[in-house]
């Protein structure tokens, strides 16, 4: 289900195993920490994350503020994957600022378990339409660790090409990895 003019958005989707997901937009009523648990499950995995040290409920709350206020502003868009309720799966898109308004660059976890599903095509997709939608976005861009061959599969089935290559760019836990930036195809 889509809700009227697309500004809240909800959908229900199946995956390849039938598990029926909720996607749904960040609505402000979503408590803090079980996003707080979500990305520190992620951290504590060593997933390919920007992020490599846990945050506090404070830092989350301070992260979650942000999300909502760009919601609701219309300069990102941010995405739920939910199954029973549970945070399974998060999408996101910032739109450019001042001369790069035209462009949105994407962000994407899955936690593990639901890898594989086709739980990130589906949210891709999604968030790519969202992006064209809402902000007739022209050029939607990503980065991935060098490393993440699952990701860089996905992101590839979805329409991403790359673009740049930027070697030794991320420190992963002490390991020197490329970073790609990844640009999807018109």
């Amino acid at each position: 289900m889509v809700l009227s003019s697309d500004v809240m958005f909800q959908k229900r989707i199946l995956l390849r195993d039938k598990t029926e997901i909720s996607l749904e937009q960040l609505t402000g009523k979503e408590r803090a920490r079980e996003f707080q648990l979500f990305i520190n499950k992620l951290i504590l995995e060593r997933a390919y994350l920007i992020h490599s040290k846990q945050f506090s409920l404070a830092e989350e709350k301070k992260w979650f503020a942000k999300e909502i206020a760009g919601n609701r502003k219309g300069t990102n868009i941010y995405l739920k994957a939910l199954f029973r309720g549970k945070l399974v799966g998060s999408c996101s898109a910032m739109r450019g600022i001042g001369k790069e308004s035209g462009n949105a660059e994407l962000g994407i976890a899955i936690a593990k378990g639901w890898r594989g599903k086709g739980l990130g095509k589906v949210m891709l997709k999604e968030m790519i339409g969202l992006a064209k939608r809402r902000w007739k976005a022209r050029n939607i861009h990503l980065s991935v660790f060098e490393k993440n061959k699952r990701a860089r599969k996905l992101y590839a089935s979805v329409g991403f090409r790359e673009i740049a290559r930027l070697p030794g760019w991320i420190d992963h836990h002490g390991e020197r990895m490329g970073k790609l930036i990844l640009v999807l195809k018109k």
